[in-house]
């Protein structure tokens, strides 16, 4: 960094700092130009920053919360379940977690599970064990929900029952869990640490499950017994890592905590694409109840975005690309679910998803993935509104008849070359990033009146760059 250091900004000064690596020149105010750090050089982190997904989940934010994770003491899970699917590439190794929040990859952070997730013991087991000893500590909040065997039953006799309206769900009993959770016929999992209070729920909610399933016609049987016993062995197992998650973050913000979001913003339960969406709210208003943390202490919105747009699962989608553009999208940036193995659909940027985010979570700054797929493109398209039959839509609509009519209207930027990480590396070293890529950003933030905060162009941890 190179010039004088002018007054600190008003904004720094007046924001709780809780944890930082500063130089000087980290506190200078945005320029009229993008100017790269790599991640050795600033890492600024407020008392409670979210990472949010600010499409339809998919975006990296595994990648982003493990980089931003450096620098906080706890990285918090607060929502969904193991129909997620966060991959974390270090030194060439590729880690891909459903339950586990993305800072576990950091010896000294704690991770933690809050109380709005629903958690499948068996998977969590089998993370864990696939990490052994090369991750941080775990702490399960107590009121967690338990996904049971009878909750994936359940997930396929729906999305069968449903037909041409199925959500297209992952099939892990997610929304199920949520569904006994709202009912109160749910399990938690501090329950396992209760014998009696772990039958008793059993004995109510068993009954109820094989009625859903004789309904649905599935054939299958539930056996109490079975089911008490494999649960009470969870508990066994998992009874040092279950605790009150609310309090340990509230002991531990004094060293920075991260909420990591799971899925996006179109999939929420309430703001999403209905009924394609997920069952909880992947939002910083979602994070903040799942942890057990009050949402006025949350300093920072990180939200993750592509360069472009992906889809698992069915649903209108108007800027979706079924040419060659879209399979170089598929097969460049390796666009395959994590937890299911679908082919991603896969499509042009769209500003009006992004206006509807960022409206709803309220970014401090966006993170911008995948700029590499792109690469070697001869010219990038921006949806900025939709024509629909009823006129030009600059609004995400709720309504999926309409979000099917529309078709979108786009803007047309000069593509940039395809460059290697180590050339990506080189070029913000020198501060020359192709001037096609800096056009691009500009169109997005200036649209979108968010400032861009770090940039990826690769799978592996290193791959980031902080902009000032």
């Amino acid at each position: 960094a190179t010039g004088s250091v002018p007054e600190r900004p008003a904004l720094l000064r007046t924001r709780r700092l809780t944890h930082a690596r500063l130089t000087d020149d980290s506190l200078l105010p945005p320029t009229d130009r993008l100017t790269c750090i790599g991640p050795s050089w600033v890492t600024l982190i407020v008392g409670v920053l979210a990472v949010v997904g600010a499409q339809w989940g998919d975006e990296g934010k595994g990648k982003i919360t493990d980089w931003l994770a450096a620098d906080v003491g706890t990285v918090v899970r607060g929502q969904g379940g193991s129909n997620a699917g966060h991959t974390v590439v270090i030194d060439g190794v590729s880690h891909k977690l459903h339950l586990l929040p993305s800072g576990i990859l950091r010896s000294e952070v704690l991770a933690i599970a809050g109380a709005g997730m629903v958690i499948d013991p068996e998977q969590l087991l089998a993370e864990l064990e696939q990490l052994g000893d090369s991750r941080g500590k775990l702490l399960i909040s107590e009121r967690a929900h338990v996904v049971m065997p009878y909750h994936r039953l359940l997930d396929g006799a729906e999305e069968r029952a449903k037909e041409g309206g199925a959500a297209g769900t992952t099939g892990k009993g997610i929304g199920p869990a949520y569904g006994d959770r709202a009912t109160r016929f749910g399990i938690r999992m501090g329950d396992l640490l209760e014998p009696q209070t772990l039958r008793e729920r059993l004995e109510r909610v068993v009954p109820r499950t094989q009625a859903l399933l004789d309904y649905y016609g599935t054939g299958d049987r539930l056996e109490l017994e079975q089911l008490y016993d494999l649960a009470a062995g969870w508990g066994r197992t998992l009874k040092g890592c279950i605790g009150n998650a609310s309090l340990a973050i509230a002991e531990r913000l004094d060293r920075g905590v991260l909420l990591e979001g799971a899925q996006g913003v179109h999939i929420d339960i309430d703001h999403g694409i209905y009924p394609f969406v997920t069952s909880s709210s992947p939002t910083p208003a979602g994070m903040a109840q799942g942890a057990g943390i009050a949402p006025g202490l949350i300093d920072r919105v990180v939200g993750v975005t592509k360069a472009y747009v992906t889809r698992v699962g069915t649903g209108p989608f108007p800027t979706e690309l079924e040419d060659a553009t879209g399979e170089h999208m598929r097969d460049v940036g390796g666009e395959f679910g994590t937890t299911t193995g679908r082919p991603r659909r896969c499509g042009w940027l769209d500003m009006v998803m992004l206006e509807h985010s960022q409206r709803i979570c309220g970014f401090s700054e966006l993170a911008i993935t995948k700029l590499d797929v792109l690469g070697g493109l001869d010219k990038i398209r921006v949806c900025t509104a939709y024509e629909t039959p009823h006129g030009r839509l600059e609004h995400f609509p709720a309504s999926m008849t309409l979000l099917a009519e529309c078709t979108p209207i786009y803007e047309t930027l000069a593509g940039w070359p395809a460059l290697s990480p180590a050339e990506w590396q080189a070029a913000a070293a020198v501060d020359s990033l192709p001037v096609e890529v800096n056009d691009f950003i500009t169109f997005l933030t200036s649209r979108l009146g968010v400032p861009a905060g770090l940039l990826s162009f690769g799978p592996d941890r290193e791959a980031t760059l902080r902009l000032r």
